[in-house]
């Protein structure tokens, strides 16, 4: 796997920071974001914040507006089910892929975890998401798939309250959670390709209804169109 160099893993770095300010609500949809207020307030250099927002151009967090800079996108209930339906498709396939790697070091591995997390008190932890990370991405390594893995993480960073930090914070997610893995294992174990897939799908859909009926109590949703695109 290729490393990444200290400029790319600042321009992420940065990209999450202006992620969170976006979702927590101190960046607003619509406003317009300026390179040299915002990189004082980041106490950064304006190189990496315009490359942290390229980045999130790109990611459809913000519109790049030849001219005038650069503008949050409104968050549209529609494409964050679009998203998840991308990245449940993803996951799927990659536990698919898993289930027809006979190995049982690495199923070992996974029920290990997952019965730590039927253990866990708590799913409302740091502990609990560091497991379920864990969980996952042993799933992710059985299966050796490098692309499907870059798609999974692309539509990851679409996704509100990035999943790997902060969706511990949606009601319902505890039980997904501590119980979400097991007939998921099962189907990895055995081999069951097509059933390690439309579990792992159906696991990841189950956490779309509880994040977007959430942001629907949270009147999350922006109703305005985006900001204009223009072409060079």
């Amino acid at each position: 796997m290729q490393r990444l160099s200290k400029r790319e893993l600042m321009g992420q770095a940065v990209a999450s920071l202006i992620r969170d300010q976006i979702l927590n609500g101190d960046v607003k949809h619509g406003e317009a974001l300026r390179l040299a207020p915002l990189a004082e307030k980041l106490g950064m250099s304006i190189t990496p914040v315009r490359e942290a927002l390229l980045q999130l151009a790109q990611d459809g967090w913000v519109v790049h507006q030849p001219n005038r800079g650069f503008r949050v996108i409104p968050m549209r209930r529609d494409n964050v089910v679009d998203t998840y339906f991308m990245w449940a498709t993803a996951e799927g396939e990659l536990a698919a892929r898993a289930a027809t790697r006979q190995n049982p070091a690495a199923i070992h591995a996974l029920r290990k975890i997952d019965d730590e997390l039927h253990k866990l008190e708590d799913h409302h932890t740091t502990d609990a998401l560091e497991l379920n990370s864990s969980l996952h991405t042993a799933i992710h390594n059985m299966a050796d798939a490098p692309k499907l893995l870059w798609f999974a993480e692309a539509a990851r960073r679409l996704v509100p309250l990035r999943f790997d930090s902060s969706f511990h914070s949606v009601p319902g997610w505890a039980q997904i959670n501590r119980f979400g893995h097991s007939a998921i294992i099962d189907h990895i174990e055995t081999g069951n390709a097509s059933g390690a897939r439309k579990l792992m799908f159906d696991h990841f859909q189950s956490t779309c209804d509880l994040l977007v009926r959430w942001l629907d109590s949270l009147e999350f949703w922006e109703s305005g169109p985006a900001p204009e695109t223009r072409q060079n």
